[in-house]
């Protein structure tokens, strides 16, 4: 029976103890490239999600933001009108085509043409990139998606040294963390000190209560105050690379907000807005 392109229904199947990169990606892609339906698909975003998550509910898991929490960040998007996101963690691409997807309805809305909606998915994984790229061209959104394969801090490092007009790193409105959770917070840090977040970025975590993070949520319910204490002992001291200190004095209001993931688990987002740089004494 050919899958419907309607909106989703129901949940994905159960995860399983491997949930991923193990062929069920490259299936995914084949069962939409042969789609009965492919002509009524291509160039559609919604309809391009409503096959992959009809994938997920009668094929195999896919460990994608999903629907539920997805609209968390796409109503976010409608009301605070970003023109540029920054995604690290990309997978197969869903959450670019739907955030990508609401990025240029938001450019729209706003009839603006001072700067065209830019999304960047940072990918590691080869195989997760080549079907992330199939999939967003398949959904027409190739003008606004723009995917990188490779280590996520060797590319927040190259992101950083590409300049703008006046010589500085230019914060993203929106950065969206999906990758190794044990990694969230460390690149957030290196995303502080490269200048990619700044006051008026908006820093959306996912998986934050499956299965959480506590080590990322207190600290960006930490006052300068509280991180500086942390930070101090340690500045100057580290020279690999491969640990970030972060940026202090950077002030975040923050809030968790509960929502389902495709499986129907209760899980959460962190919606963390960065509001203030303060100087301390």
């Amino acid at each position: 029976m050919a899958p419907s392109i309607d909106s989703p229904t129901g949940f994905y199947k159960p995860e399983e103890d491997v949930f991923c990169n193990d062929g069920r990606e490259d299936q995914l892609l084949s069962f939409i490239s042969n789609h009965p339906q492919l002509p009524q698909i291509r160039n559609s975003p919604e309809a391009v999600l409503a096959a992959i998550d009809e994938f997920g509910r009668t094929r195999d898991f896919l460990m994608n933001v999903g629907p539920h929490k997805g609209k968390v960040i796409t109503d976010i998007i409608a009301t605070d009108r970003p023109s540029t996101i920054l995604e690290i963690g990309g997978y197969i691409g869903y959450s670019a085509i739907m955030f990508g997807h609401a990025l240029r309805k938001a450019a729209t809305a706003t009839g603006s043409h001072a700067q065209a909606p830019r999304f960047l998915s940072l990918e590691m994984n080869p195989k997760f990139t080549a079907v992330s790229r199939a999939l967003v061209s398949i959904a027409g959104l190739d003008d606004v998606v723009d995917i990188w394969e490779g280590p996520c801090r060797a590319s927040l490092q190259r992101l950083a040294n590409r300049k703008t007009s006046n010589s500085t790193t230019k914060p993203w409105d929106m950065v969206f963390l999906d990758h190794s959770k044990i990694s969230y917070l460390n690149d957030l840090k290196l995303c502080e000190e490269l200048g990619l977040v700044a006051p008026g970025s908006m820093v959306v975590a996912d998986d934050m209560k499956r299965p959480g993070n506590p080590q990322y949520s207190e600290y960006v319910r930490a006052s300068p105050e509280k991180k500086t204490e942390a930070y101090l002992p340690f500045k100057g001291c580290l020279s690999d690379g491969g640990i970030s200190l972060g940026n202090p004095f950077l002030v975040y209001e923050t809030a968790l907000v509960e929502e389902l993931e495709p499986t129907g688990h209760m899980d959460a987002v962190e919606v963390s807005k960065c509001v203030d740089l303060v100087e301390l004494n």
